[in-house]
């Protein structure tokens, strides 16, 4: 009974398994292979198509055009990220104006002959402010002007306040940073109590972008130059390099140091990938603007305000058009929803046309028709179902036993069979030995 038990449990999972085996093969990937399906692309009519439909040769030349069409904007896209690359700034003039206001108590009579403090103001005060807008073009334009805040030509602002230690319960040390992500301002403001006067040392660190460097005496007596870039000390390095002969006449890439450069670079031959290295011993960043100035407690605020003007270079029109243009994404998302349009129009077409094929065929031979459809659908089944090669409905027929390959094939059968019923006789000799 237990042997019984065994043999119809291990008959079970051999079921199971060729169920298991006759799974869909692949069914998984399948699936996945769909969920990632990309969005179609294909915008090309069917063949033959002209003779049912004679517009569509309008269709292959809109086509064709968009293709040159596509192609021209794509050039002149990578021409407007070339020129982004390059700097091209206006200058303008950025006017600084430092002053400040005072405040002290005053004390009026009332008719009794008290007195009484006015406006809430118990003790003397003062407010220091900083402030700067930009100046108009010495050649008016119509045309309108990128406008910036005074804070976002600075990285920061500090201000220095000279009083008496211990005096005030307030910081003699005032600092503005500029943040990330942070609003820009028209002016700082800052104040605080005291009757007396109080110097006053305002630094003020410009933002460069790109950001620039001071060149340090020997080089800039080389180049001419004393506050750039990095890449226009290069390229200034370079040029001057060409303009004296320095390269050497086999290997370009390497230079024979003339008398300043050998006092420079302390070398007497370098390889031009060195140069960027080189060089950074001899950038440093620019010097802070420094602005002293005095709070007087005794001077009418009208006669305190001073000005300065500090030369300042801005992105120009053009290219805060184009980086405006390449940014913008809207025109590209409407592009592409059209283009999803014709994709989904020429697939309804495809559609169509194997339709009208498939019905065409059906009315004109029925009966073939059928048949090779039957055939059809009866490979595509196996190759769902299956690994079978040989389809089931042509077994069906007297003709498919009398191919060539028939004859053959029953011989390697027989000749099979016979080997194995001859190797079974052998193992039973062997066992009754």
């Amino acid at each position: 009974m237990a042997q019984q038990l065994i043999k119809t449990s291990m008959e079970d999972q051999s079921i199971e398994s060729q169920f298991q085996y006759r799974k869909r093969p692949g069914e998984s990937e399948l699936l996945l292979k769909h969920v990632k399906k990309k969005r179609p692309s294909d915008r090309n009519m069917p063949p033959r198509i002209e003779t049912l439909v004679p517009e569509s040769t309008l269709y292959r030349e809109l086509a064709a055009f968009d293709k040159k069409l596509d192609t021209t904007i794509l050039r002149k896209r990578l021409d407007v990220q070339e020129a982004l690359g390059k700097p091209n700034k206006t200058r303008r003039i950025l006017r600084i104006f430092v002053s400040h206001t005072t405040a002290r108590p005053r004390d009026q009579s009332t008719g009794d002959g008290d007195f009484d403090v006015m406006d809430g103001i118990v003790e003397s005060s003062w407010t220091l402010k900083i402030e700067g807008r930009l100046l108009d073009p010495p050649i008016p334009t119509k045309k309108a002007q990128p406008v910036q805040k005074f804070t976002s030509f600075f990285r920061t602002i500090c201000v220095e306040l000279n009083r008496e230690s211990g005096s005030y319960s307030e910081d003699d040390l005032v600092e503005w940073r500029k943040q990330p992500n942070g609003p820009e301002h028209d002016g700082v403001e800052i104040s605080r109590r005291g009757q007396s006067n109080v110097n006053v040392r305002i630094v003020l660190d410009p933002d460069y972008i790109p950001q620039k460097y001071r060149l340090s005496p020997m080089l800039s007596e080389i180049l001419d130059m004393k506050l750039e870039t990095k890449p226009q000390v290069i390229m200034g390095l370079w040029n001057y390099i060409k303009v004296h002969g320095l390269q050497d006449t086999e290997d370009k890439h390497t230079i024979h140091c003339d008398e300043q450069l050998q006092k420079l670079f302390d070398k007497r031959h370098i390889h031009f990938s060195e140069i960027p290295m080189l060089i950074g011993h001899h950038l440093v960043r620019p010097d802070p603007i420094v602005i002293n100035y005095t709070i007087t407690m005794d001077t009418d605020s009208r006669h305190s305000l001073e000005a300065y003007d500090l030369d300042v270079e801005l992105d120009s029109i053009i290219r805060q058009k184009m980086i405006a243009s390449v940014a913008s994404t809207q025109a590209q998302k409407e592009v592409l929803a059209l283009d999803d349009k014709i994709v989904q129009c020429v697939q309804n077409i495809n559609n169509s046309k194997s339709r009208r094929d498939f019905l065409l065929h059906f009315a004109q031979h029925p009966v073939n028709f059928i048949n090779k459809w039957i055939a059809t659908q009866t490979r595509d089944l196996e190759a769902v179902v299956g690994d079978s090669k040989i389809g089931i409905e042509e077994m069906r027929h007297a003709e498919f036993y009398k191919q060539a390959w028939v004859k053959e094939a029953v011989f390697h059968y027989l000749t099979t069979k016979v080997q194995q019923r001859m190797q079974q006789l052998l193992n039973t000799k062997r066992m009754d030995k």
